[in-house]
């Protein structure tokens, strides 16, 4: 009786301890999907600087996330048509366009995924 009073509080602590082990593998993924990045947006019209913010971001987020979450967006056909009330002009030839780091990416912006300390600049010229 002694016996199986003893394998049975073995199997219970062992099932304790992989349970344990277990929960530790879960937060250590939810970590890592979790991973945080600085950024700074400009926003430029004209070629004059409006706006600058450096962001704190997931880094699983993409640019139109980053843009819907801290700026004013209006949209027209899946692209960023205005940010915080500076509009496109489609009859004056003035658009929305972004860099990142100087260089202009072959995506859009809900197909770009930032990296540490990315620069990315939005301006609003004629083009």
């Amino acid at each position: 009786m002694k016996k199986m009073i003893k394998a049975s509080l073995i199997v219970i602590l062992l099932f304790f301890l992989g349970a344990c082990g277990k929960i530790t593998d879960k937060k250590n993924t939810t970590n890592t999907s979790e991973e945080s990045i600085k950024v700074t947006i400009i926003l430029k019209e004209d070629d004059k600087e409006f706006d600058k913010k450096e962001l704190d971001i997931k880094k699983s987020e993409s640019l139109q996330t980053v843009m819907e979450t801290n700026y004013t967006i209006e949209m027209e056909k899946d692209f960023i048509s205005g940010i915080d009330g500076h509009l496109q002009d489609a009859k004056d030839s003035k658009y929305w366009l972004y860099d990142v780091n100087g260089k202009q990416p072959d995506v859009g912006a809900v197909e770009y995924f930032l990296k540490n300390g990315d620069t990315v600049t939005w301006t609003l010229n004629k083009i």
